[in-house]
């Protein structure tokens, strides 16, 4: 009797231990395989010192394959990682926002020439990357307006560079 109560402890807290020792699924490479593929060619795109000429379907497969995703991962590795895919669609969207207006700066003819006017939809990346802004003076109205320098766009697509190493870190070492 004495044995039976010593074995139940003992098979009692060899479970109560080592429930807490169960470890997480980790990252299913096979579920993540298309983002990560279009996350490369994302890369090879930056590389190749043409980014703006990316796409757009490549960034909304991406998009779409993360939101799609985000409610199918089953640790928190896969849940980061998603997020990690979906950070990098908006540092991209970011990077084509000031390519698409860097392409239109010929509309105004007071921008000079290597900067990019602010718009106000502009004002949010400008904040978000800490990009530094130069005021101007439209002397015709009297009004104050502000621009980046079109080199602003390597800080954006440092970051998604950035970004997309930290992805290849938890794919492969998760």
């Amino acid at each position: 009797m004495k044995q039976e109560g010593i074995v139940i402890l003992l098979v009692s807290a060899v479970l109560f231990f080592s429930s807490g020792c169960v470890s997480e699924p980790g990252i299913d490479k096979g579920k993540l395989s298309e983002l990560n593929r279009t996350a490369q060619e994302l890369k090879a795109a930056i590389a190749s010192g043409k980014p703006c000429d990316m796409q757009d379907s490549m960034l909304q497969g991406l998009d779409s394959g993360a939101a799609a995703l985000k409610n199918k991962a089953v640790s928190k590795e896969e849940h980061d990682l998603i997020a990690a895919y979906s950070n990098l669609v908006t540092t991209y969207r970011d990077g084509l926002l000031l390519c698409r207006l860097q392409n239109n700066l010929s509309e105004f003819q007071f921008v000079p020439k290597g900067r990019i006017y602010v718009f106000q939809e502009l004002d949010p990346v400008v904040e978000k990357y800490g990009l530094p802004t130069e005021r101007h003076l439209y002397k015709p109205t009297g009004q104050y307006w502000r621009s980046i320098s079109a080199d602003s766009i390597k800080v954006i697509w440092e970051s998604a560079q950035s970004q997309i190493k930290n992805i290849e870190i938890m794919i492969n070492y998760k």
